[in-house]
């Protein structure tokens, strides 16, 4: 079932519906959005003080004034509006449309905030909140992650509501605040207050993009994400006596972390293939030759034979295998001083299947120095939704139709979302951001110059719209 799912193609007059006039939606969409990303929604804990970190971490975000005029866009239509806020500044928006009952409800789910950004990093003068228009393309910080998204729900369920379908299911709008930080005051908030919410049959949220030109051979990938990694934070620290640098000593608190975190990022557990990497490592082979062939086509028998040698690329390597990286490293404040303590934090994000505890405990094993003490700090489990359902099917379709010769495939998601509280409730959730992009442009999220093709976001939005009408007219 599986393979047929990810291998079918269909007709690119699939779901287009002749009574929407695509011309004026489409410039109605990226109006909407350039007036999206000029509200500075970032949010950014590091920003805040010591103090405020601990008294006040709401602070950190600012999604309150864009959730408002969001709710009064809908509101002017008629739609009734909730605004919760979970915190000062932190406004959740819930609004719903009523089918017949004929089933449960799909739920589409996008977060108002956005990353942190230097506007000096940004290309030719452009401001990452002014929403330029240049060259076919809209910049700014949101328009891939996750601002785009949000309009194209935000149209889909307005566009759903003008032309009256029957539908039978409910349809849910959330957009809520905090995704970039793990969703304390946001999706997480949510649904302790309102966990009704988790009654829905299906979420369509973020996680797969649409990217063009991943292998010579290869169009565009229609990735839907059906899975997500678990995430596990843990700190190092250690420490010795302070002196002066011009008599070093090996067992330095410095020395002695550095030649730990060497042990630990030399760990080496190999690949392993879930359900929706194995549909994805099939399509890329198909496009691939030589040796890179082979081991897209076995790569857990390649990485036994050869282990650490085989080339993979960073973002399919972290779909095969649990990852560590290290993302903080402190110590000293002159430099001809050697410090007494020295610290550093690792990022690890871990396949479904891997226990975290055991995962740890390894870790410990690998540092091999019982002066190092080593502290969780935060800890997400890993999530998969069920990729076999007619909802999913439905998502395929549409995602075909954008081009005859794309690939549809489900995938596991390195990275972590609010589908995650959904899927612990064992509601399926599906992330697709349905506008094509190239792979350059897919560096831009969290990174500089993010933008989005006005014709790809307008052409992408046609195909959710359709899905989300296959879905909520039918049972």
């Amino acid at each position: 079932m599986v393979d047929v799912i990810a291998d079918r193609h269909f007709p690119s007059s699939y779901g287009r519906d002749a009574s929407v006039r695509w011309d004026m939606v489409g410039e109605e969409s990226v109006d909407l959005l350039r007036q999206y990303i000029r509200f500075p929604t970032v949010n950014d804990p590091d920003g805040l003080t010591e103090e405020q970190k601990v008294n006040s971490p709401w602070l950190a975000g600012h999604e309150t004034e864009a959730a408002n005029w969001l709710g009064g866009y809908l509101q002017s239509e008629g739609i009734v509006v909730e605004l919760l806020e979970s915190a000062p500044g932190r406004t959740n928006l819930i609004a719903r449309l009523h089918g017949t009952g004929g089933g449960r409800a799909v739920t589409l789910l996008s977060h108002s905030d956005v990353v942190p950004t230097r506007r000096n990093e940004w290309e030719n003068g452009i401001d990452p909140f002014a929403a330029i228009v240049r060259d076919g393309y809209l910049y700014g910080r949101g328009a891939l992650d996750l601002k785009g998204l949000g309009i194209a729900h935000l149209m889909t369920f307005l566009l759903l509501y003008r032309l009256k379908l029957p539908l039978k299911r409910d349809v849910v709008l959330l957009i809520v605040a905090d995704e970039e930080t793990g969703g304390r005051f946001g999706a997480e908030w949510l649904l302790r207050k309102r966990p009704e919410l988790l009654n829905t049959d299906v979420v369509l949220g973020e996680g797969g993009y649409s990217p063009k030109g991943l292998l010579p051979k290869l169009g565009t990938v229609q990735a839907i994400a059906v899975a997500e990694k678990g995430y596990l934070e843990l700190e190092l620290v250690t420490q010795d006596k302070s002196h002066h640098a011009s008599m070093p000593d090996s067992n330095d608190a410095p020395a002695r972390l550095i030649r730990a975190l060497g042990r630990i990022l030399r760990m080496n557990d190999g690949v392993r293939v879930t359900p929706p990497s194995k549909v994805l490592l099939r399509h890329l082979s198909a496009s691939a030759t030589g040796l890179h062939r082979i081991i897209l086509k076995w790569p857990e028998l390649a990485f036994r034979v050869a282990g650490r040698h085989i080339p993979l690329s960073p973002i399919v390597g972290a779909m095969l295998k649990d990852t560590i990286a290290v993302t903080m490293l402190e110590g000293g404040l002159k430099s001809n001083v050697v410090p007494n303590q020295a610290r550093a934090v690792l990022s690890i994000r871990f396949l479904p299947g891997t226990d975290p505890d055991a995962l740890t405990a390894k870790i410990r094993r690998a540092a091999d120095d019982s002066r190092i003490e080593i502290r969780r700090l935060k800890s997400k489990p890993a999530n998969a939704s069920d990729f076999t359902t007619p909802q999913f099917v439905a998502l395929a379709k549409h995602a075909a139709a954008q081009e005859a010769s794309a690939v549809v495939t489900p995938i596991l998601s390195p990275g972590a979302s609010d589908c995650r509280f959904w899927r612990q409730a064992r509601v399926n959730c599906y992330g697709w951001i349905p506008f094509v992009i190239s792979g350059s442009d897919l560096q831009g999220v969290h990174g500089s110059n993010e933008r989005v093709s006005i014709t790809a976001f307008q052409k992408g939005l046609q195909s959710l719209y359709g899905a989300v009408a296959e879905i909520a007219t039918s049972v």
